[in-house]
């Protein structure tokens, strides 16, 4: 089975889509409506074990706050009723967020961005941004492993025991790596010519597909039919 490939467009639409589904009031069947889109979604691009954790997850909090609304108005039941459905109107713009980058490199991010001509002054710090938390966490992982060969903070647990020492062996050398990779990100975007005004060419063809006109089009199909119903 081909697995459906959409355009970083059309996954930012969606993304868009689904953050404004938080802003407005929606009912409990016109967000069931907007999880399934988004979990065919899922299972259409091959992602189907992160569909069925976020279609899953939906539905246990939809039980949680059933469960809930018909007890009594103590102050644990209206704390967890609270949560349940905090995190219910959350979950279509995690979903779609985690949708948009799952299988969408990096690089086509940034050809997508230049070809909606984001200006300058938005495309660098985006593009330090994107690669700035894989960096780090790849060095997080090597603090961790360093920190290991010398026999320290073996489990999570020495981490509380021994607060100063993971504050010196841990926090300041993150801390240091960090900066580095920032500074070192900037001038590498720079040095690409990102902030430059003449077009840029990118190793990336992209180009609206059929799947992507008919995601437009079920996005605005179901926009109508919220604002109808």
């Amino acid at each position: 089975m081909t697995r459906l490939s959409l355009d970083p467009r059309c996954k930012l639409f969606v993304t868009f889509f689904a953050s404004v589904t938080l802003m407005i009031s929606l009912t409990w069947t016109k967000e069931l409506i907007v999880i399934s889109f988004l979990f065919i979604l899922f299972l259409l691009s091959g992602f189907w074990r992160k569909g069925l954790l976020f279609f899953g997850l939906f539905l246990l909090l939809s039980l949680v706050e059933g469960f809930f609304a018909g007890q009594n108005n103590s102050i644990v039941t209206t704390l967890l009723d609270f949560f349940s459905v905090g995190y219910r109107r959350l979950l279509p713009t995690i979903m779609a967020a985690v949708f948009a980058m799952s299988g969408t490199k990096i690089s086509e991010w940034l050809a997508a961005l230049q070809k909606i001509r984001i200006p300058s002054f938005l495309l660098v710090p985006l593009a330090v941004l994107f690669r700035f938390f894989p960096t780090l966490l790849q060095d997080v992982k090597s603090i961790r492993q360093a920190m290991r060969f010398r026999g320290i903070a073996l489990n999570g647990w020495s981490y509380v025991r021994h607060p100063l020492q993971t504050v010196e062996y841990f926090l300041i050398p993150l801390l240091m790596s960090a900066e580095n990779t920032a500074t070192e990100l900037s001038a590498t975007a720079l040095v690409r010519g990102l902030s430059a005004k003449n077009p840029h060419t990118s190793v990336y063809t992209l180009r609206l597909k059929l799947a992507d006109y008919v995601v437009f089009g079920t996005v605005l199909l179901l926009i109508f039919l919220f604002v109808r119903m």
